[in-house]
């Protein structure tokens, strides 16, 4: 089995906190974070840092914060974040990162279930933490990650406070053992109930001494750090891999094409981690900049566009694109970028060439949760756009269930494979096949070189009448290239013993009223553009993977924090509506 090439040995495998002092040790001067407050950046060294996290692991401890205890972390990115997770740890704590988009009684679910004792809170989440312990009153103390006025119970504090009280009264740190647990993180739950995914410091920091074997980066590298921190991606690879590296992190303003964009240029960014859509939305920001330029600037831009596409014949896209687009590239805020890393969801295959033509990486990589996360990644060196690249160094990979073309459902084994779900060894059982290979529910195959590719989910394959098996990712992919659909979910109809391809589709409504400025369109000619659209995209598939029907809808479809779709939610509402509209 083919596995990334190894740029360099890793710095170790020992438990977080014991990495993260390593990097005090070694880069203590430079700087460890930053954030934009207050009209500035604000900044602080690997040396700062180390002494923050001291502190407030001795005040936690003072706190009683006993070894296993578990510790939520909820609120946005920031530097506090950072230092409450790095911080837990050190005190023999256990983190539970909490996506801060969930409901009150999503919050309550978790906090009850994990035993959460502890909880560093956002001021914003407060009220609701208030409400939740006054019905279950299971913390002992809640801290405020800044301090505010207010009248509050007494097992209200600041991080501040707890700090200071820290630093007058220092405790011997509480390094884990690498079997301990180091966080539990419950999965979204783009399927329903979240479980709780138990990672263990060998889980996490195998995953971290992988990425940086395999991808070309150094303590000279400047992260952004855009997606949130609760999920596991960003934690792992977008901060605990470059504080491993000795690498410096800003975190992002906001999510915002335009914030993003200024903090690139601001920080001189060369990494940043994201999700397919906010790829997808700077390349569209790009291309309207473009559109806006004058008409000899855009004539320009169109010469230049056309000799970087003919050096595709020869493989030197990216190499013409960094040389002919140097000067957008600096004007978007993106001069210093050397790579991004996409994850989270699928990445249609003409972004990766899209950003290339420009002289930018764009590199796809898979995993889940419950393996820390990352199992695979495009190599640098030699990426394809339509796979997410091979396993990282120690990951075995296998096809469970193969069929006539190679696809079955992919499945993995390696050091970063989680322990376990949270008290549920049902489903840890179910999770792990005979000979403890995780296993994934996505089918897909490995082609000839070695690349991982996916095919879709298992839950959401389609079966036609006829036997035929459709991946709805895949119709998706070719409805979202439409300038006209914001977005798309294909799912299966039942229909004549097995199901008919339908789809939910997202007009972007801002895009059609500039293509169609000074003409007032009406909800039917709105349908009929969706319509001319959806034939004109289904041309390039084969019949039985066309769809055969679609509902257009206004409001965005439900997601989870890293954008993926609640089907769940959507599919059985649906079929329920059209059913019943049958019916009458």
């Amino acid at each position: 089995m083919r596995t990334l090439k190894v740029f360099r040995e890793h710095r170790g495998i020992a438990s977080i906190p014991e990495v993260f002092f390593k990097s005090v040790k070694d880069y203590g001067p430079r700087p460890a974070l930053s954030v934009f407050r207050d009209g500035a950046y604000q900044h602080l060294t690997y040396d700062e840092l180390g002494h923050r996290v001291r502190w407030l692991s001795s005040g936690l401890m003072a706190l009683g914060l006993s070894r296993g205890d578990r510790c939520a972390i909820l609120g946005p990115n920031s530097p506090e974040w950072a230092l409450a997770y790095l911080s837990i740890l050190s005190a023999g704590g256990i983190c539970v990162p909490t996506d801060s988009l969930l409901k009150g009684f999503e919050f309550r679910h978790i906090f009850e279930e994990a035993g959460v004792k502890f909880i560093f809170v956002a001021p914003k989440f407060l009220e609701t933490v208030l409400e939740i312990d006054e019905e279950l009153g299971i913390f002992k103390k809640i801290i405020l990650f800044e301090k505010v006025s207010g009248d509050y119970p007494k097992k209200v504090t600041f991080l501040p406070e707890v700090m200071e009280k820290g630093r007058k009264h220092p405790k011997e740190l509480r390094f884990p053992k690498l079997e301990e647990v180091a966080a539990i993180i419950y999965t979204s739950g783009t399927t329903g109930k979240a479980k709780g995914v138990m990672l263990t410091h060998r889980n996490i920091i195998s995953d971290v001494a992988a990425c940086y074997q395999s991808l070309p980066f150094d303590h000279r590298d400047r992260f952004l750090s855009v997606l949130p921190m609760h999920h596991t991606f960003e934690c792992t690879a977008g901060f605990l891999l470059p504080l491993y590296a000795g690498c410096h992190i800003t975190f992002a303003r906001s999510l915002k094409s335009r914030d993003i964009l200024a903090d690139l240029k601001a920080c001189q960014a060369t990494v940043m981690l994201g999700v397919p859509l906010l790829f997808q939305k700077m390349y569209e920001g790009l291309e309207r900049a473009i559109a806006k330029a004058p008409l000899l600037k855009k004539a320009l831009f169109r010469s230049l566009m056309r000799m970087v596409r003919a050096s595709e014949r020869f493989g030197r896209e990216e190499e013409a694109g960094k040389l002919l687009f140097r000067s957008l590239r600096e004007k978007a805020g993106l001069g210093n970028i050397r790579f991004f890393v996409s994850g989270g969801a699928p990445l249609p295959p003409h972004l990766p060439k899209a950003f290339r033509r420009l002289g930018l990486k764009l590199l796809q990589g898979y995993g889940l949760t419950e393996a820390s996360p990352v199992l695979t990644v495009n190599p640098p060196e030699a990426p394809k756009d339509e796979s997410v690249g091979l396993p990282l160094p120690g990951v075995e990979v296998k096809i469970r269930n193969p069929n006539e073309e190679g696809v079955g459902e992919l499945c993995f084994y390696g050091p970063m494979i989680m322990k376990g779900y949270y008290e549920n060894p049902e489903a840890t059982r179910a999770t792990f096949d005979e000979e403890g290979f995780l296993q994934t529910g996505d089918l897909g195959y490995i082609d000839a070189e070695g690349y991982v590719h996916i095919c879709g989910r298992a839950k959401n394959l389609i079966v036609t009448p006829a036997g035929k098996n459709v991946y709805p990712e895949e119709v998706e992919a070719e409805l979202d290239k439409s300038p006209y659909i914001l977005e798309s979910m294909v799912f299966g109809f039942p229909k004549n013993g097995g199901e008919e391809v339908w789809a939910v589709i997202v007009p972007d409504y801002e895009t059609i009223e500039r293509e169609f400025h000074g003409k007032r369109l009406s909800e039917a000619d709105v349908e009929r553009l969706i319509a001319r659209e959806v034939r004109s995209r289904m041309n390039r598939l084969a019949d039985y993977k066309r769809v055969k029907k679609f509902i257009i809808q206004d409001e965005e479809l439900p997601k989870t924090s890293t954008r993926k779709i609640k089907r769940h939610l959507v599919i059985p509402r649906l079929i329920s509506d059209f059913e019943k509209r049958e019916r009458r």
